[in-house]
């Protein structure tokens, strides 16, 4: 049987050889060893990514995760009510839109992810108008019935202050991010 005459795989030789084995590649040694430590480098840069990525993890803090669900659940929030006006001012805004919650989050951190208590809200009631919390409520009634809004504010009261473990707050993640990929389909 004939050798195939085949081409070098060094990406700096242009090379053609006559291939005995299958299993060489290269035309010379020289070849082969430059093969050898591009193919090294990748796996070390590969290696190296997947620890870095491990090495993240075990110091991130507990805020960081938070802030992980958050982006998120907000993201959902938007989706969910994509083709809805803001909650507050029932304008459609185009692109500027935030996940604003009826009860502030830095003052209920119970209801932080509590879906009945965040809405799509434009950036302008949300960030400039202090969430724009009369024309909120009215918009809650307006949407979900007085009923809705009066359970929401009781539930408020047992749930104004709590502290998310790690294990909560990476299940709360991984919950939105499901529920997003849904969405988007």
């Amino acid at each position: 049987m004939k050798p195939k005459i085949k081409k070098c795989k060094n990406k700096d030789c242009n090379n053609s050889f006559e291939q005995y084995n299958s299993l060489v590649q290269w035309c010379s040694t020289k070849c082969g060893f430059e093969i050898s430590q591009v193919k090294l480098k990748e796996k070390e840069s590969k290696e190296w990514k997947q620890r870095k990525k491990s090495l993240k993890e075990k110091v991130k803090t507990l805020g960081q995760y938070e802030m992980d669900a958050k982006k998120s659940y907000q993201l959902w929030v938007r989706l969910r009510d994509k083709e809805l006006p803001c909650i507050s001012c029932n304008e459609y805004v185009k692109d500027l839109w935030d996940g604003g919650h009826y009860f502030k989050a830095e003052l209920f951190s119970g209801l932080i992810f509590d879906p009945r208590n965040c809405h799509k809200q434009c950036r302008k009631c949300n960030r400039y108008d202090g969430g724009n919390e009369i024309q909120y409520r009215l918009g809650l009634v307006k949407r979900f019935g007085k009923e809705f809004v009066e359970t929401l504010e009781e539930d408020s009261i047992d749930k104004r202050v709590y502290k998310y473990t790690k294990k909560e707050l990476i299940a709360i993640k991984l919950k939105y991010d499901i529920l997003i990929k849904e969405l988007k389909k």
